[in-house]
């Protein structure tokens, strides 16, 4: 989907962002680091189709995400927002709304190239925040006696991400490690 390269800008980008806010274990804490990068963030009742919203006014955003979702998808779509605020703020988009979350191909809507590469690069941003590489990378080294599903179950409870969150994440850490 992406190059080694973009993984790799992406990585370096969190590995910063984390450093910078001090985090130094899982699970991130992804609204405090929206906050403290001057991004609110809040719940609404979006409906069933809605993940979330980020709005852009004057350079200043704030993510809505929906209450109705479980705790890992909220989690999810504030990282992503937060991927769009960091990657896309500058562009003339004022608004992001994220109807059908990351299955974007089982939508009718038709998306330009240009929004399906920013889903894109939004949800690796939120994968990568959510799920540090090295954070990834030193729980699989551990001594594991169980199989590979139930360590995927685990890690997403950890890092308090859903089960296919995590799944995607490995799976992307090793198509670029």
């Amino acid at each position: 989907m992406f190059s080694k390269d973009f993984y790799e800008k992406i990585e370096e980008q969190v590995s910063k962002l984390l450093l910078l806010e001090g985090v130094e274990s899982y699970p991130v804490p992804v609204e405090k680091i929206a906050l403290s990068l001057g991004v609110d963030v809040m719940p609404y009742n979006l409906g069933e189709e809605v993940s979330g919203i980020l709005a852009i006014n004057d350079g200043k955003g704030t993510i809505g995400y929906n209450l109705q979702h479980s705790k890992g998808r909220q989690r999810f779509t504030v990282a992503h927002e937060l991927g769009h605020y960091i990657m896309h703020r500058n562009t003339k988009k004022e608004l992001f709304v994220d109807k059908d979350y990351i299955l974007k191909f089982r939508s009718n809507k038709k998306y330009s190239s240009t929004e399906l590469k920013q889903e894109r690069e939004a949800n690796a941003f939120a994968a990568a925040l959510l799920m540090p590489k090295d954070f990834i990378l030193s729980e699989l080294a551990k001594e594991q006696t169980i199989t590979e599903n139930e360590l995927i179950e685990v890690l997403a409870k950890r890092f308090e991400v859903s089960v296919p969150a995590m799944t995607y994440r490995i799976a992307d850490l090793n198509s670029f490690l």
